[in-house]
């Protein structure tokens, strides 16, 4: 706290402790004298006038904890001090004129406060409408039209202030003697009684300041119009309390609750729109305020009409039924309309189900991710009239709507616990996003993220099946070109010295033998290229001695006196043809890249196999790679053998080594690998 609020401060909880002592006097008056002294000019009960004055000075005094140097806390004080002003000179004038015979001193000022003073409420309560809620005007043109405002309800409270005591009471029930007249001018009569329409100027003060506040609201920042959104609130509460007072029967109890509720909302409205506005959501509470108070405007209306219209034919019993029926009818259909306008003017979106029902049929007809995302964008920038909205996607895809925004609000998405996202979105200017709209917006993103990623998942498995087919085609045409250009050729030169060998056996034998041995060595090369032909379609080690061994066997062609390798293997069962050759062939490229590149002295190939999945890691004690090392074709082949049937591969380098971890499932697969 500042110390030099604290005198303010002090000057406010005094004020307000004052306020208890009166509060009781004119309590007890009023109960001693509940009909007062029958002046028109004085209230009566005068608790009233405390009854709309406390929420004032109460508004005041917590906002002066906080913020004593606010103007709205001083003009909240000034109003509920003006009721109280009111209320404690009434009680005081009437216990002196029905108690004491009107000998009690300042019997006179007493008088006059009562019946003087209650148009200074009306005036502190321009002034604190026209200046909340930061105490300004909405710019510097305005301050000669709210100038010249102020100065006419000014003016009003000046003519209350002097017109004669016995045109305010012509009933007489203040002796002369003690009318107060201080400030009377010797004004002629007729004068007087044309200022009675006066009052109507304030009205047109009051429209003035609703104009005001129409300005402020749609000039406003995020922040401010949170905040003038409470007074909003206020007002339709207002309406709802005159409405109420019109219609309902005569009588004084529902004048009081209807006054006495309209002069605390306002006071309560000020409060928590200066100092507490963040910590509730008003868009709720208006919202339905504005909803149910339209709906109450237009089903009367519907009512009033149809039973005038069909009153002129019929009687009033059977115009009331039809009236009835129409408003029945009606009701449905007009509660969605208005609802749907409510929230548009409040959020600038429709209904929560409308939105997610919207955007469902948008990507429904989308099948491209990039088309999904471009609708999601502008789904959400449409309903929510954003500024700007992108969506972005792991992977490097995104979609903006909008202008780019210097400050937008993150919403980070997933699918299934996993991170694949975010949505940035910048409310239109003057708006915020509340708590409800946050949350829509998730279960929008959420829905959105299931359909880009299921999409996504979509477009990966063609381009695998692609990939393998045409790796399966890759494989086929290197496996013809093999037998074609090698072993066929091989074969017919074959042939061909077989041949000649059998021409040269009877004439010359030994050179038929030297044709023989040179027939021996092709064919010896010929197996050999069609064993490596077979080998790169499926390792024939797999087949021979089982995973297992076939990587004991492979661990010991990279096993020598600079590196030693150890394998750690058991029983693996019965494995798809496919993930044991994908595990092989991992197992090499691993081993080959320890070699290469590790400078390790020691490696550790470790295969196991738990319920559904494939382990297999290959860890060693070199120095680890450094970025971009070893991450050429070998690496992108292995994720690619793993991810092929449905795994993955990892790699973890540090200062101790280089650990391989490729995990794949244990399912059958109809396709063998294709490498």
């Amino acid at each position: 706290m500042v110390p030099h609020d604290r005198p303010l401060r002090r000057l406010a909880y005094t004020l307000a402790l004052l306020c208890l002592p009166a509060t009781a006097f004119v309590i007890w008056v009023d109960t001693g004298h509940p009909g007062g002294v029958g002046s028109e000019a004085l209230s009566a009960p005068a608790w009233q006038d405390l009854g709309a004055g406390l929420p004032y000075v109460a508004a005041a005094a917590i906002l002066a904890t906080r913020l004593p140097r606010h103007p709205m806390t001083w003009l909240l004080m000034a109003t509920g001090l003006s009721a109280y002003a009111v209320g404690v000179g009434s009680a005081y004038a009437t216990l002196s004129l029905a108690g004491h015979g009107g000998h009690l001193p300042l019997t006179s000022a007493a008088i006059w406060a009562g019946g003087r003073i209650g148009p200074v409420i009306n005036l502190s309560q321009l002034a604190l409408l026209l200046y909340f809620p930061d105490g300004r005007l909405p710019g510097r043109r305005w301050r000669w039209p709210a100038g010249l405002a102020l100065v006419a309800a000014v003016y009003v409270v000046g003519v209350l202030f002097t017109v004669p005591w016995r045109l305010l009471d012509p009933g007489g029930a203040v002796p002369e003697a003690l009318r107060p007249d201080p400030f009377a001018l010797p004004l002629p009569d007729a004068y007087w009684v044309s200022t009675k329409g006066f009052p109507l100027i304030f009205v047109s003060v009051y429209g003035f300041v609703l104009a005001t506040f129409v300005r402020r609201f749609f000039g406003a920042d995020a922040e401010k119009r949170a905040q003038l959104r409470w007074m909003l609130l206020a007002g339709c509460v207002l309406f709802a309390l005159i409405l109420g007072d019109r219609i309902a029967p005569p009588g004084l109890v529902y004048g009081l609750v209807s006054y006495l509720a309209s002069m605390a909302v306002v006071a309560v409205a000020v409060l928590i729109a200066v100092s507490r506005y963040r910590l509730y959501d008003v868009d709720i509470l208006l919202g339905r305020t504005l909803l149910y108070g339209l709906l109450t405007v237009l089903v009367v209306g519907v009512d009033i009409t149809v039973f005038v219209s069909v009153g002129a034919f019929l009687d009033d019993p059977v115009a009331a039924v039809a009236g009835a029926g129409v408003v029945a009818v009606l009701y449905g259909p007009l509660r969605l309309r208005v609802q749907r306008g409510v929230n548009r003017v409040l959020t600038g979106r429709g209904e929560p189900y409308d939105l997610i029902a919207a955007l469902a049929v948008r990507l429904e007809e989308s099948t491209d991710p990039r088309e999904l995302l471009r609708e999601v964008a502008r789904v959400v920038g449409r309903s929510f009239r954003a500024s700007y909205v992108k969506v972005e996607v792991d992977g490097g895809q995104s979609a903006a709507w909008g202008e780019p925004a210097d400050s937008a609000l993150d919403l980070p998405f997933a699918y299934r616990g996993v991170h694949i996202g975010r949505l940035l979105i910048a409310p239109r200017p003057g708006t915020r996003l509340g708590d409800a709209d946050q949350r829509l917006l998730a279960d929008l993103v959420r829905q959105a993220a299931a359909a880009v990623r299921n999409t996504a998942l979509t477009e990966e498995l063609q381009a695998g099946r692609e990939r393998l087919v045409t790796g399966i085609a890759e494989e086929r045409r290197r496996l013809r070109r093999d037998l074609h250009d090698g072993l066929g050729p091989a074969l017919a030169a074959a042939g061909l010295k077989a041949e000649a060998a059998r021409n040269l056996a009877a004439r010359d034998p030994a050179r038929a033998g030297r044709i023989l041995d040179e027939l021996r060595g092709d064919l010896t090369g010929a197996l050999a290229d069609l064993r490596r032909a077979v080998h790169d379609l499926r390792p024939p080690v797999l087949d021979q001695y089982g995973l297992a061994t076939a990587l004991r066997r492979q661990a010991e062609a990279f096993d020598g006196p600079r590196l030693r390798v150890a394998v750690e293997a058991g029983e693996t069962g019965d494995l798809p043809a496919a993930v044991e050759e994908a595990v092989y062939r991992i197992a090499g490229e691993a081993l080959s890249n320890v070699v290469r590149h590790a400078a390790a002295s020691e490696c550790v190939l470790r295969l196991e196999v738990t319920g559904d999945t494939v382990a297999l890691d290959v860890a060693d004690d070199g120095a680890g790679l450094a970025d971009g090392t070893g991450y050429g074709v070998g690496l992108i082949g292995m994720r690619e053998r793993a991810a092929e049937l449905g795994g993955e591969l990892t790699v973890a380098s540090g200062a101790s080594g280089t650990t391989v971890r490729a995990r794949i499932p244990r399912r059958r697969n109809d396709m063998e690998g294709t490498r």
